[in-house]
């Protein structure tokens, strides 16, 4: 778990004023967001929960399946919330990866961020070349790399009312894995097929996914930095610098950067349902 992660958990056990804690930090867990903004904060949370569920996300376990290993690294989850500038509430779902520390190599977690000088650089060359830039993000980038070795998998605990979410998104899947401790809350195991956020590998994967996407289509690793990387088109370098999921893209002719986009949206955007995932 995330240092503010943490420090969030401790301020709701000690019930501080919701407010105060709006003031100073940026994200609110999901009790005091609901104290704060009311029913809107659940929508938000059925939302995430949602998400999580048709990305294939979840598989639920019973205890009796894992070993004493995994039982030993069950992993809390939380979901902490903000209010953008616009008044709009977004969420997201996040593990405490800190129970992974002890059994995982720090050369298997290591994943590279674009560096500062290499963003003044190209932006020099940007203004030198007059070339078009774009910014941009790439939204739920972490859920979306698959886990493909299955000794990365992770259990993490579902807790309360997120398991009422969970049961009334698919009742078929999730109901008869809902269990109740001796305080009467309802909880759920599940193991997480995809990178959630918090987990210890959850960044590494993504940039290994990220990678992959911009060699398959003939993007060149610069020498000096990892996180930069770029393509010759139409008689011009196209250049991607990104930092985990923000990216910096520029380019001489403004039809390269949207085309550059809409690939990224093909690679990345999923419609769901309801029509989110944009």
């Amino acid at each position: 778990m995330t240092d503010y992660a943490r420090d969030m958990v401790q301020a709701e056990k000690q019930e501080i004023d919701p407010r105060v804690i709006e003031m100073v930090m940026k994200q609110l867990t999901l009790k005091a967001v609901i104290k704060t903004w009311g029913n809107d904060a659940k929508t938000v949370a059925e939302s995430e929960m949602k998400q999580l569920h048709w990305r294939n996300s979840f598989r639920p376990v019973r205890i009796n399946e894992l070993t004493y290993e995994q039982k030993k690294t069950i992993l809390e989850s939380h979901i902490f919330m903000k209010k953008k500038k616009m008044g709009e509430i977004k969420g997201g779902t996040v593990a405490g990866g800190n129970k992974q520390r002890g059994y995982i190599d720090k050369e298997e977690l290591s994943s590279s961020t674009v560096a500062t000088k290499s963003v003044i650089l190209t932006a020099m060359i940007d203004e030198e070349e007059e070339r078009e830039v774009a910014i941009i993000d790439i939204p739920n980038a972490f859920i979306q790399s698959v886990v493909a070795d299955k000794k990365k998998l992770v259990i993490i605990r579902i807790r309360r009312m997120l398991v009422e979410m969970l049961v009334k998104i698919a009742p078929e899947v999730y109901k008869e894995y809902v269990t109740v401790d001796k305080r009467g809350n309802e909880h759920i195991l599940v193991e997480c097929l995809n990178a959630l956020c918090g987990t210890m590998v959850a960044g590494l994967l993504y940039y290994q996914k990220l990678c992959k996407s911009l060699k398959d289509i003939g993007y060149e690793m610069n020498p000096y930095d990892p996180c930069m990387r770029n393509k010759l088109i139409k008689g011009s370098q196209c250049t991607i610098c990104f930092h985990v999921d923000d990216c910096k893209i520029s380019h001489k002719s403004s039809s390269v950067v949207d085309s550059t986009i809409e690939w990224l949206r093909q690679d990345y955007q999923n419609i769901f349902k309801d029509g989110s995932g944009k």
